[in-house]
């Protein structure tokens, strides 16, 4: 006879959207890093191994050529510019998405309740919408995914555009 120790409703508290590639290439916590580098300029391997070994995190310009070669396959670095100096082409990298490895106090949910509903009520509007337009049933026909999936991604690309122009 089986007892019961523990029930409750759990509730989903945030949402990521990563494909396949992108977990993977944040599988080493350099990645993660060299992301947050990214996110204030384009830099170069050399540059991003100094920013890196400013921090604590000594990475030889070799390795993080390499961890630069996985994040690129996986969508998340793009090659920003190239510059020939003395015969030699030197390529300044970029983000593609914007990662943060800070940490939330413990009780935001409860610090930040009325902003979080009323940025929830104002959003739900908005993934209404999307749901309902046109482009996005044809998307989500052709695409035959997660019509969910779809509407997250794009919020999250309009968040990352909203977050750009109203960076402070």
């Amino acid at each position: 006879m089986s007892e019961t120790l523990l029930q409750k409703e759990v509730k989903v508290k945030r949402i990521t959207t990563l494909s396949h590639q992108a977990a993977q290439g944040l599988g080493d916590p350099a990645r993660l890093r060299i992301l947050e580098v990214l996110a204030h300029k384009p830099m170069t391997a050399e540059e991003i191994a100094k920013a890196l070994a400013g921090s604590g995190l000594k990475k030889a310009t070799t390795t993080v050529r390499h961890h630069l070669d996985t994040l690129k396959r996986a969508g998340l670095v793009e090659t920003a510019k190239m510059v020939e100096v003395r015969g030699a082409v030197m390529k300044y990298y970029s983000a593609t998405v914007r990662a943060y490895s800070c940490s939330a106090p413990a009780d935001l949910d409860a610090k930040a309740a009325k902003t979080i509903s009323d940025a929830s009520a104002r959003m739900a509007k908005v993934l209404n919408s999307i749901y309902a337009d046109k482009r996005f049933v044809a998307l989500a026909e052709k695409e035959g995914k997660c019509k969910e999936f779809l509407a997250a991604e794009i919020m999250n690309a309009a968040l990352a555009r909203a977050l750009e122009t109203t960076r402070q």
